[in-house]
């Protein structure tokens, strides 16, 4: 059997290698010095293991006092692996919102800036205040609705909205047994007064989308950290997701051999996830930022940390001389796109791309049509055809940039085959 003396002067090898206290207990010792208990036991026939936590925070002898209680699980028919999740959940879900709401900010801190951060804890303190002390079980949809109407009565539309999305971030992070249940998901529009928010300034013209275009893949001479900043906006321009979504976006989100990029529900700041399909140009731009922020956790980061803040990107169009409230904002990229690609048609003058394809793209889901298509098929939804409409939309920017400045592809191209 082991003591503590034995367990203390345990070194690292060249492989890892188990001590044993007796009665399947075990002290797994790794290559890297850390030193975890370890109960190896049968059950149903098969061989298991469950973990009982590190030493020395857990001492020789609270390991024991587990193994016996697993013992005497394992006596009653109980499976111990089992019976530790069964326990992690219920605990899971006796946290009240309010615990699961401070977990949630301080994981929003490790992605977002001050600025960005200081209207999340004002949200969340509203909903803290509301329901903290309760289960989110027990918070029903009635009440989110009566309380997100106290905010009509005094005009804050936009404050509204923004509660009710942070509620619904917060529950989708806190759903750990799977149940969906969610009691700030989006109401009906026949339930809460309409916020009729000015449509974000963006360019449609001809003309002035391709100089656009022409700007943004120009060389910035006042560039820093590999310009990090361009390559964003340009893939803003070829993906047209939403500003905060390109800088949240982390290397894990992405899959190459499918050429998709997966946003999930939390980034979304939604209740479903949105899979975007990558273009040639959208591939080959990602394989250049690679170079310079691979080992990195998100995509555009300019430190090991943390990624660039939205605002950056409007105010990398206005050093380029647009005026980002009143001419053309990072979000703008959408409006062109949906403008532009509903404007299109065939030889014989009729639409040349489905006007719910577009809005599914977008992750638009307010319209029955395009609700309907994602219910069915979920975030996948005509994914071959959204594919041939970004490659579609890249091409064009290509032939938008021109001779001005050397197109993506080519670049990369060229790059390559150095």
């Amino acid at each position: 059997m082991l003591n503590d003396t034995t367990c203390r002067n345990l070194k690292p090898q060249a492989k890892p290698y188990k001590k044993s206290d007796g009665g399947g207990l075990q002290l797994l010792v790794t290559t890297g010095g850390s030193k975890l208990w370890r109960l190896a036991y049968r059950f149903g026939g098969k061989q298991k293991e469950v973990a009982f936590g590190a030493y020395p925070a857990t001492t020789l002898a609270d390991a024991r006092a587990k193994r016996d209680v697993a013992k005497a699980q394992l006596a009653k028919g109980i499976d111990p692996g089992v019976a530790k999740q069964e326990a992690k959940r219920e605990e899971a879900a006796a946290r009240t919102f309010g615990a699961w709401a401070d977990e949630w900010l301080e994981k929003q801190r490790t992605v977002h800036d001050e600025k960005t951060m200081a209207g999340k804890d004002r949200f969340v303190g509203y909903l803290k205040k509301e329901f903290g002390q309760r289960l989110i079980p027990a918070i029903a949809r009635g009440d989110v609705l009566l309380y997100l109407r106290t905010f009509e009565k005094t005009g804050k539309l936009e404050t509204r909205d923004r509660v009710r999305s942070t509620g619904a971030q917060i529950c989708i992070y806190a759903d750990v047994h799977g149940s969906d249940y969610n009691p700030f998901r989006p109401f009906a529009k026949e339930q809460l007064v309409a916020n009729e928010s000015e449509p974000r300034p963006a360019l449609v013209g001809d003309d002035e989308v391709q100089t656009l275009f022409q700007d943004i893949a120009a060389p910035f001479e006042r560039a820093r950290y590999n310009d990090l900043v361009g390559f964003a906006l340009r893939f803003l321009s070829l993906t047209v997701v939403r500003p905060g979504e390109i800088a949240t976006a982390e290397w894990c989100d992405f899959d190459f051999i499918k050429a998709r990029w997966t946003i999930s529900p939390e980034k979304m700041k939604m209740d479903k996830e949105h899979v975007v399909p990558l273009s040639q140009q959208a591939l080959a731009l990602l394989a250049q930022v690679r170079r310079h922020t691979g080992n990195r956790t998100f995509v555009f980061s300019c430190s090991q940390d943390k990624p660039i803040s939205d605002n950056t990107l409007c105010k990398r169009l206005r050093d380029l001389g647009y005026d980002t409230s009143v001419e053309h904002c990072a979000h703008g990229f959408r409006t062109t796109f949906s403008t532009l690609c509903n404007g299109e048609t065939n030889c014989d003058e009729s639409k040349m791309w489905d006007g719910d394809l577009i809005e599914l793209q977008l992750a638009h889901l307010d319209e029955t049509s395009v609700k309907a298509i994602y219910n069915r098929t979920g975030p996948l939804s005509l994914i071959g055809a959204r594919a041939k409409l970004l490659q579609h939309w890249a091409d064009r920017i290509d032939s938008m940039v021109g001779n001005n400045v050397v197109p993506l592809r080519k670049q990369v191209q060229e790059s390559v085959s150095a």
